[in-house]
């Protein structure tokens, strides 16, 4: 099994290099973090093309991750208990979550 992770910066503004490598390199999964958009925003349909399952998880233009596969992702959780939140000056468990 070939694994490969990737600090995409932005998926959709390099979507082709990333399917491209993804593609040559034989990789079976690959981790993308710093996909900046939203699930709906994500460009499912170029990694389906290539034959990859895709789950991502993003809340807005910043951060995100999202996982490809060439099997079926399973079982997908987007927190854990005590995950630490974000907000400058802020803490406590009310702290918004980061998408990552």
């Amino acid at each position: 099994m070939r694994l490969a992770t990737w600090n995409v910066n932005s998926i959709r503004a390099r979507v082709g290099r990333i399917v491209a490598f993804a593609e040559r390199e034989h990789i079976d999964v690959l981790a993308m973090q710093e996909i900046k958009c939203k699930p709906e925003q994500f460009p499912y349909a170029e990694f389906e093309a290539a034959g990859y399952h895709v789950e991502a998880h993003g809340l807005n233009q910043w951060n995100g991750v999202a996982i490809a596969s060439r099997e079926p992702i399973e079982d997908v959780e987007y927190a854990f208990t005590g995950m630490p939140g974000f907000l400058k000056d802020h803490d406590g468990p009310d702290a918004p979550q980061e998408a990552r």
